[in-house]
């Protein structure tokens, strides 16, 4: 929610690279985007760090070993947001936790080559006691666990590559019961499902003249899932003018197996003195279900002084993960992989005074779109599956549209600071009808500044503002029974028609740095939402009443996370 979390401490990542379109052929079973972390790669001097603060509490240490041809990093983290809630008024009930563990040792074999393993294991856990009988009782848990080996070096002066073996788990657990929406069914789930990955990638890249290089490489993954599901709901249903009570019962535990196998050829060429290009193909292969498909892709830039103009173009897809079965909705195989082809243009320029900007456009449409079950009203839900009102979304096409601004200026002197600005699409085909994607947000403004006055302190600020997610309308009317009485019911009006109100949020920090004789200590303080933006993204419940034979609609807004302060130090030594 909000974004405000993740499972990877901050602290011990050396580079983030986010591509948001048009990336190259070694890159597959993604159609948006992708995210590539480092880990800080110089951990030689010898560290440790001890960090707390009303959020978490966290530990890092790093050294050497071998003369310098060995390193390690380790890192723990455990968090208790639902203390800081508590702090403001705004945690209710819940208990939410969250903790991770990574490390990385890496060894120099020779001067032209790397061999590191690395682990990280991560969790967070939801629960919302049942405060009066009746309320339903939420138990939400995820833990997942990485552990991979990592191989990087040239052999000779024309090969250079990088080979990665990889095992994976993820479990998700899911539990609740008692009532839902005003108390109008019971209900009783259980949703337990992992995924297990083993996997293997090797990139090579290969010098063929001064301005020519190949790059290939293959990967293959074996995947495993397992569900074990139940479900069972009671709901008011009308039938002749007459009230039932229904029940709904669904149990399941598949446990679907594929494999995924792929191969790319990418020659980079430099034509000239300022354009480079690369076209590239990439073959992919999916068990479950079975289906192959060669995606081609080109990617350009050319420069000019300081001005740089990227060009990309591509065919891409992206499979249904195998613990993605909606299970509840009658789903029980997976759907072939999802199509889309990109094109992005963009144009960035960086002036002497240390200010760069950039300006790029995309656009991507897709086909081969899987059918997806939503809650219109409540998008959030922890139990959508057992709520009212669950519609069948069976999209022909899809596209996203966009052009993006992007300023800043870092590392020159006391000032560094951003802004963007993003005008974007996202739609989808239903029926003849083009909808806006619950996730849509058309206008985008973002702006940081941080102030550095010297070596002791420094001061950020942050602020974002976007135009409201997309809301379904929800109409009740009143419908007579044949015994003379009076109930109520509900429809859905256009999905994704209305708009939630416009979400902004300022986020403030303040470093104090004291120098010690053994270390470093960092007082801090964060305020997240610092005014406190009341940000809605629709209806958290919605209910009605028939009082003196009229009826009575109650809505609840959902609102994301309030305001949010955190004080902590970490001391470096």
């Amino acid at each position: 929610e909000d974004n405000a979390l993740s499972i990877v401490d901050l602290t011990t990542i050396g580079s983030v690279d986010l591509v948001t379109g048009g990336f190259t052929t070694d890159y597959g079973d993604r159609l948006a985007g992708v995210m590539t972390m480092e880990t800080q790669s110089d951990t030689s001097a010898r560290r440790t760090t001890l960090g707390l603060s009303i959020t978490n509490l966290r530990a890092t240490n790093q050294g050497d070993f071998a003369d310098g041809d060995g390193q390690w990093l380790v890192a723990a983290r455990r968090g208790y947001i639902d203390l800081a809630l508590k702090l403001v008024g705004a945690g209710g009930r819940a208990l939410t936790s969250y903790y991770d563990l990574s490390g990385k040792l890496e060894y120099r074999l020779t001067p032209n080559q790397t061999i590191s393993f690395h682990v990280l294991y991560a969790g967070d856990s939801n629960k919302i006691p049942r405060e009066t009988d009746g309320d339903p009782d939420v138990r939400d848990r995820f833990d997942s666990g990485y552990v991979w080996a990592r191989w990087q070096g040239a052999l000779g002066d024309r090969l250079a590559g990088e080979g990665v073996v990889s095992f994976s788990r993820a479990d998700w657990h899911r539990a609740g019961d008692g009532t839902l929406e005003g108390g109008v069914h019971a209900f009783d789930l259980r949703d337990d499902r992992h995924l297990d990955t083993v996997g293997v990638r090797q990139d090579w890249a290969i010098s063929l003249l001064e301005r020519a290089l190949l790059r290939t490489g293959f990967e293959f993954k074996s995947l495993a899932a397992g569900y074990d599901y139940a479900l069972r709901r009671e709901f008011y249903a009308i039938r002749n003018a007459q009230l039932f009570t229904d029940t709904q019962s669904v149990n399941a535990s598949p446990q679907p197996k594929g494999d995924y196998a792929a191969a790319f050829l990418a020659p980079r060429l430099q034509l000239g003195r300022a354009l480079v290009v690369e076209p590239g193909v990439r073959f992919e292969r999916h068990t479950n279900p079975a289906s192959s498909s060669w995606s081609p892709r080109l990617n350009a830039t050319l420069s000019f002084g300081r001005t740089t103009l990227r060009a990309a173009w591509g065919i891409y897809e992206q499979a249904q993960g195998l613990h993605e079965l909606a299970i509840a909705d009658g789903e029980t195989a997976l759907h072939p992989p999802e199509r889309a082809e990109q094109r992005v243009l963009g144009l960035a320029h960086r002036f002497e005074s240390g200010v760069s900007w950039r300006v790029e456009a995309y656009e991507r449409l897709s086909s081969q779109l899987r059918p997806h079950w939503e809650n219109p009203s409540d998008p959030y839900e922890s139990f959508p599956e057992s709520v009212y009102g669950r519609i069948e979304l069976k999209p022909s096409r899809g596209r996203a549209r966009g052009i993006e601004l992007m300023a800043q200026r870092r590392g020159e002197g006391r000032f560094d600071w951003s802004a963007s600005y993003t005008y974007a699409t996202t739609e989808e085909k239903i029926g003849t009808r083009w909808i806006p994607r619950t996730r849509d947000q058309r206008h985008t403004f973002y702006a940081d500044l941080t102030y550095t006055p010297s070596p002791r302190w420094q001061f950020s600020a942050a602020w974002q503002f976007h135009t409201g997610w997309p809301t379904t309308a929800i109409n009740y009317s009143l419908v007579p029974l044949s015994n003379g009485g009076v109930t109520y019911t509900w429809l859905y009006g256009p999905i994704n028609a209305e708009r939630a109100p416009a979400y902004h949020r300022l986020d403030l920090h303040a470093t104090r740095t004291y120098r010690l004789r053994r270390g470093t200590l960092r007082v801090f303080a964060d305020i997240f939402n610092a005014y406190n933006a009341p940000n809605e993204y629709g209806l958290s419940d919605h209910y009605a009443a028939i009082q003196q034979g009229k009826l009575v609609v109650t809505k609840i807004p959902g609102r994301m996370l309030s305001m949010l302060p955190s004080v902590g130090a970490s001391w470096e030594f």
